[in-house]
């Protein structure tokens, strides 16, 4: 229960944000591009938490392996959920994808900040350092292989 109460106020708006938007993504939805071009930002999220942790190198090409492998995974899924594309505008079926992954990356940065703070041995470790690379490498790559797919897409009616 410490983990929760010792937990920095806002976390928790953050969380019920991410919630209601992974949500609304659950439905078929007009999204404009500006908002595609900002998805692979995602990815820059977790880039000074790797970079602080004691094996930065390893950390890195460990994210960007996975980053790779989420990239192409996200890639071949948005072309099923890709409707329309036209005018700055994307039209996209509801998937619960979004939602995995907003979670992921969330849930990744609230475990990492727990564990620098319960347990910094472990933080300090490669096996550590590869293993959160890993996961938030697939989870901002997904979103970086749809938002590549999205715009560079044809333009549909």
């Amino acid at each position: 229960m410490v983990i929760f109460t010792s937990a920095p106020l806002w976390v928790w708006p953050l969380l019920a944000l991410l919630l209601l938007l992974g949500l609304r993504s659950r439905q078929e939805r007009t999204l404009p591009m500006a908002v595609i071009y900002l998805l692979p930002a995602i990815g820059l999220l977790t880039l000074p938490t790797l970079l602080a942790l004691p094996y930065a190198g390893i950390a890195l090409a460990a994210h960007l392996v996975a980053y790779g492998a989420g990239a192409t995974a996200g890639y071949r899924l948005q072309g099923r959920w890709l409707l329309a594309k036209a005018g700055g505008h994307a039209r996209v079926a509801g998937e619960n994808l979004t939602l995995a992954g907003m979670l992921t990356m969330f849930s990744a940065k609230f475990v990492h900040g727990t564990m620098t703070a319960a347990a910094p041995a472990i933080v300090s470790g490669w096996a550590y350092g590869m293993a959160f690379a890993a996961v938030t490498g697939v989870a901002a790559g997904l979103f970086g292989g749809r938002a590549l797919r999205t715009i560079t897409a044809p333009a549909t009616a």
